[in-house]
């Protein structure tokens, strides 16, 4: 008995064969795959909220200044138009990484895929 089959690294050690252990790597593609995304779009929301967050705290410290309704007001409809503009670009950030989710699993759907029957050619 080698020493590898002891307990080293070849596939025997552990009772797989080559092919299994391949096996066993491609189909945890997809789950890493569907992880990966998760993570991407989670934390692009969080970055969002984030930066949401701070402006709002902008916004009212500014509104504790003002001195009237009407300089309350203006800096409202202020924060609101910017709010839209920023929820408009978030959102296209957002396609842009859910776009990049359904590359991300279709090359992970493909790598778990088991190989097919060699060609006849």
């Amino acid at each position: 008995m080698r020493a590898s089959d002891e307990g080293g690294s070849s596939a025997n050690a552990i009772g797989l064969d080559a092919e299994a252990i391949d096996g066993i790597a491609r189909s945890l593609t997809l789950p890493r795959a569907l992880i990966d995304a998760n993570l991407r779009a989670g934390s692009a929301l969080l970055g969002f909220a984030g930066q949401c967050v701070h402006a709002e705290a902008e916004f009212l410290a500014q509104l504790f200044r003002c001195r009237d309704l009407e300089q309350a007001s203006t800096l409202h409809a202020r924060f609101v138009a910017a709010m839209i503009g920023e929820s408009g670009r978030e959102l296209t950030e957002l396609v842009a990484v859910a776009r990049e989710n359904v590359a991300l699993f279709a090359d992970a759907a493909e790598t778990a895929q088991p190989p097919g029957p060699p060609s006849a050619a």
